[in-house]
């Protein structure tokens, strides 16, 4: 046997048209806006995004990602010798913990479609320091046609080495070194080497057509540490 709410109940049980005006207005205007702020609205799991949004990566080094955009893990035998765990997003490290090159692989949730080849980017948006950036970006690294072998955790491998790796030397403040990942057209992506300074990943993607990025990271390093 079921049962029966009463008639005043019903009445108290029907929000009201303010009520549903709010709900309305918060789901297409506040909601959006909050997300448009601090990432991309379209993404259904930002997360990556947001930390590039929070870090101000975004618009500092890169002016966007996709919504597939992905994690890249690093790993820095020196800052780690016995565990040898990634390093996380805005970690802090020490000049002398990043003096090797990292080994670098992407995380991911496997949604993103990854073959062909890629090219890896690492950049300071902070020279010479976070409050005069009149030499930024200085690149730190360039490796191109990077293969992929279709895994969701596949080891980056150093298939063209444009330019050498050169480990973080701030002068002064914190830096934080971005590594980008960008989908190349082909796999014969054989750039000049540029200039260590004055350098644009945003410039030199648009230059050679390279997609993305598809995936990166970043973590800080202080002068003096």
């Amino acid at each position: 046997m079921g049962f029966m709410i009463p008639a005043v109940m019903k009445k108290k049980l029907r929000p009201s048209f303010g009520t549903l005006r709010f709900m309305v207005v918060l789901i297409a205007v506040v909601l959006p806006a909050f997300f448009a702020s601090h990432g991309n609205a379209q993404c259904l799991n930002p997360s990556p995004e947001l930390l590039f949004y929070r870090g101000a990566i975004i618009p500092d080094v890169i002016p966007s990602v996709p919504c597939e955009f992905q994690q890249l893990q690093i790993f820095y035998p020196d800052a780690f010798p016995f565990l040898f765990p990634p390093v996380f997003f805005n970690e802090s490290l020490s000049q002398s913990q990043t003096l090797a090159a990292p080994h670098v692989e992407v995380f991911g949730d496997g949604e993103f479609p990854f073959f062909g080849c890629y090219t890896l980017l690492m950049v300071d948006p902070d020279a010479p320091s976070p409050t005069n950036t009149s030499i930024s970006q200085v690149i730190h690294w360039i490796v191109t046609n990077i293969p992929w072998d279709l895994s969701t955790l596949s080891e980056i491998t150093t298939a063209n080495v444009v330019l050498p790796y050169i480990p973080p030397t701030p002068i002064a403040g914190r830096h934080r070194y971005t590594l980008l990942l960008y989908e190349q057209t082909s796999c014969t992506f054989n750039p000049p080497a540029p200039g260590r300074i004055l350098f644009s990943a945003k410039a030199f993607a648009s230059l050679y057509g390279l997609i993305g990025p598809v995936a990166g990271i970043y973590f800080g390093v202080t002068a003096g540490e």
